[in-house]
């Protein structure tokens, strides 16, 4: 009877050591799940926060680079203005250049024509 005894109790060792070890391969799959989970939960919040960041350095690019565009179209509408300005200016300088010398011909003509009336 002893060796029948022996092998229920070696039956149950291995029952029990058995189930030990697979309660210990559930908890360590169980630990690195939650720590994949946990790693992959800080990558997830690593790469979304990199995300803003290079969201943020775009935005400020673009903000920069429509300002810059704003200004250098606004000055090219201002030398457009001044060289309107100045050409009108001009214009308006030959036009009293212009009636300037007529009034030099009016003058002149009036002069040949008493001239002309004297003679």
């Amino acid at each position: 009877m002893q060796p029948v005894v022996k092998l229920l109790f070696l039956a149950k060792a291995t029952f029990e050591v058995g189930r030990e070890r697979l309660e210990d391969a559930f908890d360590t799959l169980t630990a690195k799940a939650t720590e994949y989970k946990s790693q992959g939960s800080e990558c997830i919040v690593e790469s979304r926060d990199k995300a803003k960041e290079m969201a943020g350095e775009v935005y400020q690019q673009i903000w920069q680079r429509s300002e810059v565009l704003e200004n250098q179209v606004r000055e090219k509408l201002k030398r457009q203005v001044s060289d309107f300005s100045l050409g009108a200016l001009g214009d308006a300088s030959e036009i009293n250049e212009l009636r300037a010398e007529l009034a030099t011909l009016r003058a002149e003509l009036a002069e040949l024509k008493s001239m002309k009336a004297a003679v």
